[in-house]
C-alpha cells in the first residue's frame, strides 16, 4: 500500500487546478464583461447617439463600480438658486412616487427623517451681546459701537 505525504497530495490537487484554469479564467473574463454590458446597456439606446456626454457616464459608472466615494460628475461649485432648484425638484419627484404609490395600495420603504438646523447657542452669562469674541478680545465694529452712543443730533 502506498503511502502519500501531504506535499504530494497537494501538489496534485494544485496540478488538477491547473488543467481547469484556462477554461474558469475565460468563464470568469467573459462573466465580466457580461455585467459590465448589463450595467451599460441603458446608455447603449439605439436613438442615442455616442457623445462626450455618455463616455463621462460610462467612465464615471465604472470608477464607481470600482469603489468610487463620489461621483465625478458631482458639481461642488454651482449657484444656490440653481442648487436649491435642484433639491425642490427632486422632493416634488419623490413625494409624487409615494403619492401613486399610496394610491395604487404599494407600501414603499420608510421615508428619510430630515434633520432639523440646530438653534443658534445661547450666550453664557456675562457674554457680551454686541461686537465679536476671538482670540481672547472683543472686537467692535462701527456699526457696535454707533449703536452703543445712539442717535447723535446735529
Amino acid at each position: 500500500m502506498p503511502t502519500y505525504s501531504i506535499k504530494t497530495v497537494q501538489k496534485s490537487k494544485s496540478a488538477a487546478e491547473d488543467d481547469d484554469e484556462p477554461g474558469e479564467k475565460l468563464n470568469l473574463k467573459k462573466d465580466l464583461e457580461l455585467q459590465r454590458l448589463i450595467n451599460e446597456s441603458h446608455l447603449l439606446h439605439p436613438d442615442a447617439k455616442p457623445s462626450n456626454q455618455h463616455r463621462q457616464k460610462l467612465l464615471d459608472m465604472r470608477l464607481q463600480t470600482l469603489g468610487s466615494k463620489t461621483s465625478m460628475l458631482k458639481q461642488d461649485k454651482m449657484p444656490m438658486s440653481h442648487r436649491k432648484g435642484i433639491t425642490a425638484r427632486a422632493t416634488d419627484k419623490e413625494a409624487r412616487r409615494r403619492q401613486e404609490a399610496k394610491e395604487n395600495g404599494i407600501i414603499l420603504e420608510r421615508a428619510a427623517k430630515t434633520k432639523k438646523p440646530e438653534e443658534k447657542r445661547a450666550r453664557g452669562v456675562g457674554a457680551p451681546n454686541i461686537g465679536k469674541f476671538k482670540a481672547g478680545t472683543l472686537r467692535l465694529s462701527k456699526q457696535d459701537l454707533s449703536g452703543m452712543k445712539g442717535r447723535t443730533r446735529r
